[in-house]
């Protein structure tokens, strides 16, 4: 067997070597690309050794029966026998009622106009059988094997022959959007590719592919790993907010990186399809740190500390990001946008989660009003919006964010609640009221208006919160975001009660929140 190799080419030949059977195999290497024709020629002595061979190329997957492939091809004793599929998107290779390839579109032999309206038009699957004799139709250096076959046919029409079965799996693996959308079908559908399996005991390949679960995005999440390097991959869906959302993703990226801000470095990217080959962070998340016992309390608050500060930074590139990075700052976590969060909390936490009806809820609304109003009025800074212990990193000792496609203007105290009263993460009220202070010591603003600011923007981060996982538990079925809504509604409460009983009246608090308490308590 043959194996043609370029890219990668190394680790294909170890890989090969690492098999029990590594003396079946030839390896042809080609420094530089020669094509579909100048890779048989590259080959030439191996495959003269017999009449006919078979390709088959290396990105696509396929259940064919290469048995009566190639007995279909020596029963006509013909040029070459394709196997063709359907595929109207790719469909160019033309066959008539008798399955004999007429024309091949792009490359003759016929006009595009003048082929036969009996013809029905297929797609190469890039799996076929040939004569050896095609060789004497190609050369040294670069060549198309669509050369050899089209001079087949002018010289002798019928000599190509498709083969088309009746029901066969086919797809074509060449890029990282198709190779990523067949594993995830299957995962989803083993019992449909059990055919794969066919070979058990046979060494895998070094490349490691695992989903990344846990988060509430309906993207799609990979990590690939070989025992050189690892990278993560993301999928947005075919949809038009989707789309808006990867290309947030790739421009607020590409300016965090440059900023060195924390956003993974981008390795590959397919705009069209919406796939994303980007740097692995790793899986030391904040949460990860926080939620192992084996992480020492100092190290634990060391690393919020730089979280702190490194939230501080990045708001100080609001500016720069109004200038420079459009995208970071065309949305604005504003009035209306507070309102949304609220109604988001009121539809899906009281009353989808808990149950309350509409009429026990309606007397809310003013002082959700009021308190959107208080937040709306904070000072506008370089928003994450989700800035909690999942999405925040740690590599090389410096802090790496995910996450980050949500990014715009917002309240000043947002991010920094988000992080402190997270309810991925039970933290002692110590550290919340250092990482508080240490915030608001750094910040522009005054320090206990910043503190009020603080509170007024937690309240609406927690109702999100609480909003999203009664969402996600519910709707989408992930259940697994309801164990998070009792620590939710704990921090809520504390947070709720702070803003309550504030000394003085401030211009960043609503005046009163007491029908919102009172639904709190009713928790509890």
């Amino acid at each position: 067997m043959a194996i043609n190799s370029h890219h990668l080419g190394d680790m294909i030949a170890q890989q090969v070597a690492g098999r029990k059977d590594a003396g079946r195999f030839s390896v042809f290497h080609e420094p530089e690309i020669l094509g579909t024709g100048g890779a048989l020629h590259g080959a030439r002595e191996f495959l003269e050794a017999a009449d006919h061979f078979v390709v088959f190329n290396g990105d696509v997957l396929c259940d064919v029966n290469l048995t009566e492939l190639v007995q279909a091809h020596l029963a006509h004793g013909g040029l070459a026998t394709l196997l063709l599929v359907d595929r109207p998107q790719f469909n160019t290779v033309h066959v008539n009622t008798g399955d004999s390839v007429v024309h091949i579109q792009g490359a003759g032999p016929l006009e595009k106009d003048s082929v036969p309206e009996h013809c029905r038009a297929l797609t190469y699957s890039g799996i076929g059988v040939y004569s050896t004799r095609l060789l004497n139709d190609i050369g040294p250096g670069f060549s198309s094997l669509i050369t050899p076959l089209v001079n087949g046919l002018v010289a002798d029409p019928g000599c190509v022959k498709g083969f088309v079965p009746a029901e066969i799996f086919w797809d074509d693996l060449g890029t990282l959007h198709r190779y990523l959308r067949l594993c995830d079908k299957v995962e989803r559908h083993p019992a449909e590719f059990g055919w794969m399996n066919h070979q058990a005991g046979a060494p895998a390949g070094p490349l490691q592919l695992k989903r990344i679960t846990g988060h509430g995005s309906d993207r799609n999440f990979w990590r690939l790993k070989t025992p050189q390097w690892s990278a993560v991959a993301m999928q947005c869906p075919q949809d038009a907010a989707a789309g808006d959302e990867f290309q947030y993703q790739l421009n607020i990226g590409r300016f965090l990186q440059q900023y060195d801000l924390g956003s993974a470095a981008e390795l590959s990217v397919d705009e069209v399809n919406r796939t994303l080959l980007m740097e692995d962070l790793g899986q030391a998340s904040l949460s990860f740190l926080a939620r192992n016992p084996g992480t020492p309390g100092h190290l634990l608050a060391d690393r919020y500390r730089q979280v702190v500060d490194h939230l501080l930074r990045l708001q100080a590139f609001t500016e720069t990001a109004r200038s420079q990075c459009p995208p970071a700052v065309e949305r604005c976590l504003d009035r209306d946008v507070l309102l949304w969060e609220t109604t988001y909390f009121r539809e899906q936490f009281l009353h989808d989660h808990l149950g309350l009806k509409e009429e026990e809820t309606q007397h809310l609304l003013p002082e959700f009003e009021a308190l959107a109003h208080c937040v709306a009025n904070q000072p506008l800074v370089l928003l994450h919006r989700d800035f909690q212990s999942q999405n925040i990193h740690f590599q090389a000792g410096k802090v790496r964010l995910v996450d980050i496609q949500g990014m715009r203007l917002g309240p000043l105290g947002y991010d920094i609640m988000s992080l402190v009263w997270d309810p991925y993460v039970d933290l002692s009220e110590d550290l919340r009221s250092e990482l508080l202070d240490r915030f608001a010591a750094s910040s522009p603003q005054d320090t206990d208006a910043v503190k009020n600011m603080a509170l007024a923007a937690g309240l609406q981060r927690l109702m999100q919160a609480l909003g999203a996982y009664g969402f996600l538990g519910h709707v989408k079925g992930k259940r697994e975001f309801l164990d998070h809504i009792p620590r939710g509604m704990e921090n809520f409460a504390k947070v709720l009660e702070m803003a309550e009983f504030k000394d003085e009246a401030s211009p960043w608090l609503p005046s009163s929140l007491k029908l919102l308490r009172k639904i709190v308590e009713s928790y509890f």
